[in-house]
């Protein structure tokens, strides 16, 4: 198990003092990086747009990513189940 530390982080012009693992901290810390990077990117895009339609703005788009990323896995997992019945035909048939 790994040990608790303490995380400070910037993020969405917030500070936010977050428990993490140090085995988790490198990602969580990534993580709030691309979130950041993510609102400013809108920020520049709509300037004078409310700061929490910014925000819901992309929390929308990371989810659209994450629901395209699991789709994506959805159907490299049924090509490698394919894939794997495929190659059990084939050495039933050798």
């Amino acid at each position: 198990m790994s040990d608790v530390v303490a995380l400070e982080l910037r993020l969405i012009e917030q500070s936010f003092r977050l428990s993490t693992t140090v085995d988790q901290q490198a990602d969580l810390e990534r993580a709030g990086q691309q979130l950041n990077e993510k609102f400013q990117e809108f920020r520049r895009k709509a300037p004078n747009m409310e700061h929490n339609k910014l925000v819901i703005l992309v929390a929308l788009e990371l989810m659209q990513e994450v629901l395209s990323l699991n789709k994506t896995l959805q159907q490299y997992s049924h090509c490698e189940r394919l894939l794997s019945s495929m190659i059990e035909e084939i050495d039933k048939a050798v």
